[in-house]
């Protein structure tokens, strides 16, 4: 077969630096989106239709890892031994933590404590207890379907792009689960970026010839997507249904599929050195940031109950909607970040098992 590669980039750690740059950017979408709520209701919709999406780059981002560093030296029991120490021990720390917290202002609130226990097990049968951690679960059982990825790496081509596209469109009717607590629908949903990530990974070389042409290819698909759901479709946010509920065609699974390819060229092109420090940082306290921030959504809807705050709420103009989106975003993010650094600070070596 033809050689299609282009010239090797001349260093391994070199060719992964957009990745660590696709890593910030992929941490800061998600907390973006998850910055909007009191903004509501006139926060501008395009906006927040090109905000939503990013647990789609983070599952891709995990693809193309998996591919790159654990394929060529598989070891399935050291592998998910290695992703339950890194997730699954700071998910259960965090979330028995933010339990308490919850039950804690239940008992507040006046509930006896039969009630308070009953609201704590509505809370877990969800299978997590902050709402953004319906993702650790997730993409556990992802990591679990490793010897199914290993199959797919180890096909040829054409298999590879009609399983991508046959899952591709499955997600499309299929949706998001409602409230993200089945996991399976999640695990089918999400398989297509997944998929793209190890894609990516083993066709890295060939790919960089089309740079260019892929690059103007996802931002034209982001932008007629996203004005297709605001506008046409006149759909906000993530498409939620039953799994065999059929709801129409998921525009932000497409727009999110695109926009990875999207920004992980525009990634390439970053060349300002502070940018690039700072998104090394975030993405070093990617993980950390997504286990804390949510802690601080609770503490932002507390604040949204004090009598002095109450009558500001809802925001009447987009220029307010914007600046409180901004405040909500900065005090999440950095927040966390910070958080983030004292507990690593703290607790040196033994901090993975708090904030991953």
């Amino acid at each position: 077969m033809r050689d299609l590669s282009l010239v090797v980039p001349r260093s391994q750690k070199e060719r992964l630096a957009e990745f660590d740059y696709l890593r910030g950017v992929a941490i800061a979408l998600i907390v973006l989106g998850h910055s909007i709520f009191l903004a509501q209701p006139v926060f501008p919709l395009l906006l927040e239709n090109l905000l939503r999406g990013g647990t789609g780059l983070f599952v891709f981002i995990s693809g193309f890892f998996f591919h790159r560093f654990f394929y060529p030296r598989f070891n399935y029991r050291k592998f998910i031994a290695k992703k339950a120490k890194a997730l699954l021990i700071p998910f259960l720390v965090i979330s028995l933590f933010a339990l308490f917290v919850r039950m804690l202002g239940w008992w507040q609130d006046g509930l006896d404590w039969q009630q308070n226990v009953l609201n704590a097990w509505y809370t877990l049968r969800n299978g997590y207890v902050l709402y953004p951690h319906w993702y650790i679960p997730f993409i556990f059982l992802t990591f679990l379907c490793s010897p199914l990825h290993l199959a797919y790496i180890r096909t040829n081509f054409i298999t590879q792009t009609s399983l991508l596209v046959l899952f591709s469109f499955i997600a499309v009717l299929m949706h998001r689960p409602e409230s993200n607590s089945n996991f399976l629908q999640s695990l089918v949903y999400f398989t297509p970026y997944y998929l793209l990530g190890i894609l990516i990974s083993q066709y890295e070389q060939s790919l960089r010839r089309w740079h260019w042409a892929l690059l103007i290819a996802g931002l034209v698909m982001v932008a007629v997507t996203a004005l297709a759901q605001t506008y046409l479709w006149v759909h906000i946010g993530n498409y939620h249904t039953a799994a065999f509920h059929y709801a129409g065609w998921d525009l932000q699974f497409i727009q999110t599929l695109f926009g990875c390819i999207a920004m992980l060229a525009l990634c390439r092109h970053i060349r300002w050195t502070w940018l690039q420090q700072h998104l090394r940082w975030l993405a070093e306290l990617s993980f950390p940031i997504f286990f804390i921030h949510p802690m601080l959504t609770i503490v932002f809807e507390n604040i949204a109950t004090i009598d002095v705050i109450k009558p500001l709420l809802p925001v009447a103009s987009v220029g307010d909607s914007l600046l409180v989106f901004a405040v909500v975003f900065v005090v999440q993010f950095y927040g966390a970040a910070g958080i983030a650094v004292l507990i690593r600070g703290a607790f040196k070596q033994n901090s993975k098992f708090i904030v991953g």
